[in-house]
Formats: C-alpha cells, structure tokens, sequence
C-alpha cells in the first residue's frame, strides 16, 4: 500500500507506517504528479481534494483527519468510486473550550460579567450542539440557528432574531456556497450592523462565513459597537487581513481544534477508517499514544460555576499565550512571509491538553456533577 499524506498529521508514523509506504508533503503543495501512483491520500483541510488533484492517480481512499468536508469534492470522489471519510466531531471539545477560554479572557481583561447571558450559536452540528450543552450547564440561556437540523434542548430562531439576542455570538458552520442556505459570507454588511450593542463576536468555524472585508469595514465606522471580537479563523487564510487582525481582540491562527486530543483522535478515526476499507485488523488506538498527564488543580472557589470553569480554563489553557504568538506574525509587512509564520504556528503549535487530562480536588458537592460532565476528573 502507497500513503501520501499531509506531513502535519499528527501522529502519521506511528499509526500509519505498519500498513504500507508511507510519504509525506506539506498539504498545501499537494500535487497531482505526486499522488499518482498513491493508494491513498490523507488530508487535512489545506489540501483540496477534486479532479484536479486526482483524476489521473490510483488512489481509491481519501481520509482527511478534520471535522469538515468542504476541501473535498465529494461528488466527483462519488462519482469515482473513491472511498472518502473524515473525522467528524474529533475536535469538538477542543473547539468548545477554546470558545469558552476566549470568553474567560474577554471577561477578565474587560471586567465584562457573563454569567446567564444569551449565547447564539450558528451552526448546530457536532461543535454548535456540544457547546449548546456545555453553555446550558454552565447558566447561559442558549438560542441558536441552523436550518439544516433541529434539537428540542435548543431554543432555535432565525439569524436577524439571533442576531439581535445574543449577548454572545459564534460561529460553527460549515463553508458552503450553494443551496438554498450558502453559509460563504453569512455574516455580511448587511447584517453585521444587527448585532446587539455591546455583543461579543467569535469566529472559530470557517473564514469565510463573516466577509472578513466587511467586517473591517463595520468595526472601523462602528469601533464600540462589540464589547469584543475573537477570529481563529479567516478568509483567505494562509493570508490574512492584517488591518482587520489588529482590530481583533483575540486572533489565533485556526488551531481551536488543536487540542493534542483533537488532532490525534482526528488520525486514529481515519486510520480506523483505512483500516475498515482494506479489512485489516486495527493495531493501535488514541489510548497507546496519549500521555498520562493528570495534573490535580485546586477549586478556585468563585461565585459561581461559570466563573470557576473560566478560571480552570485559564489555568488550562492560557488563550494569551496563542494570541500573542499570533500578533507577533502581524509584525512582518511582507504578506507571504506572514502566511508562512501563519502555518509554521499551526505546524509546530505546542501541546495543549484538554481538560480531561486534568483533576480538580475540592469542588463543592453541589458542583460536582456539571465538572464532571465539563470534562475533568474529580479527586476528594
């Protein structure tokens, strides 16, 4: 078996090298000479998957180790006969408590109070309904808009209505441009003026979702309007608007997903997969690899539980530290320059834990069962 895949799979070796040749490119470079002689190919969301790319090659399965599908061109690969499989959900808690650290950051460098506000998520698939559920738990009144599906915990409105609610807004879509529901530019000149005064804005979905042109637009005639504004994600990327970035009070670059959970159980679902389609017996899963870390950290002792599953964040996850490494990229005026700076962050991005790698000692009985259900162990 020939495996050509993204260099920046994480874990690629070590679950994928027992099964046949392997090679390995940055997936931006991809190309069609050297995936010909390929059996298979395994992608990540820079690499787009489609005639191009393929047509003349052997490769009869394509895995991509992401959540999302839309780099691949999954009529044509239909129409092939190319077996396709991706790894949905596989970062879901990452991106969720991603969302949730950026909004513990916001509060405490604003002084912003965000208990039992109202979240609106748009896009309610894997990522949107986990943090649907997270947020209830943790005292946020929660309405959301997706018209592709329905969940009865979930209060679901229209986006204008939305829009107009949400203390907090953020966005879980897809990238799409067709349909009767194109999700490419959803948030545009038109409707970004409807956000509520004083909202917080987050995008960690796809770029494009928000027309990043006038989203800088808004912000420049309208700088106080949003009480804050996260983008990891952006259109364009590996180039990125560096006028709007520092008009943005949190920018990362699209690694909320990056959780080392994250990326390694997106690898071990499509080794799973490649493993099913070829009939052969799975040798290794997530838990062979994963390292013991359960560190024990002490209850912060806060008001309420919303402030102290921000303050466990914050000591998880110190988003200051993505945000800063990010800005300093921004420095650079030679645009091709900054996207490489912007890839080289996502390709060597350090290892951060998600929070069941972690224990609390001393949570209060009544507290108990919603931090369980956020992720992390408890110890008496």
């Amino acid at each position: 078996m020939y495996i050509v895949a993204d260099e920046n799979i994480a874990l690629l070796d070590d679950f994928f090298a027992h099964l046949g040749k392997l090679h390995k490119r940055a997936g931006r470079q991809l190309s069609a000479l050297e995936i010909k002689e390929a059996d298979v190919l395994l992608v990540r969301s820079v690499t787009q998957v489609n005639a191009q790319l393929l047509q003349d090659s052997r490769v009869r399965f394509v895995g991509s180790a992401t959540i999302g599908d839309d780099h691949l061109d999954k009529q044509w690969l239909d129409s092939q006969g190319i077996t396709w499989r991706t790894a949905p959900a596989c970062n879901a808690k990452s991106v969720v408590e991603y969302v949730f650290a950026a909004l513990a950051y916001l509060s405490e460098i604003k002084n912003l109070e965000l208990s039992h506000k109202v979240l609106g998520i748009i896009g309610l698939g894997n990522v949107g309904s986990l943090l649907a559920s997270f947020a209830q738990h943790l005292g946020f009144t929660v309405i959301g808009y997706d018209p592709f599906t329905q969940h009865t915990a979930i209060n679901q409105v229209e986006l204008e209505q939305l829009l107009a609610q949400a203390d907090i807004v953020s966005l879980h879509t897809p990238l799409t441009k067709t349909g009767a529901y194109p999700s490419f530019h959803l948030l545009n000149e038109n409707n970004l003026r409807q956000l509520k005064q004083g909202a917080i804005l987050l995008n960690s979905g796809r770029g494009a979702a928000i027309d990043n042109q006038a989203l800088l637009a808004f912000m420049t005639h309208n700088p106080h309007h949003l009480a804050g504004l996260v983008l990891d994600v952006w259109e364009g990327e590996p180039m990125v608007n560096s006028t709007l970035a520092q008009k943005v009070d949190i920018v990362t670059p699209h690694i909320a997903g990056y959780s080392l959970e994250g990326k390694w159980r997106g690898t071990e679902m499509i080794y799973l997969a490649l493993c099913d389609f070829y009939d052969k017996e799975h040798q290794y899963q997530l838990k062979d690899f994963l390292p013991n870390n359960q560190q024990v950290l002490v209850w912060p002792n806060k008001e309420n539980l919303w402030q102290n599953y921000a303050q466990l964040l914050q000591t998880i996850y110190p988003i200051t530290k993505d945000n800063q490494a990010f800005r300093q990229t921004l420095l650079e005026h030679d645009d091709i320059k900054r996207a490489l700076a912007f890839d080289n962050l996502r390709k060597h991005y350090w290892h951060r834990r998600e929070s069941s790698a972690y224990a609390v000692q001393e949570v209060p009985l009544a507290y108990q069962q919603a931090i369980k259900t956020l992720g992390f162990e408890i110890i008496a």
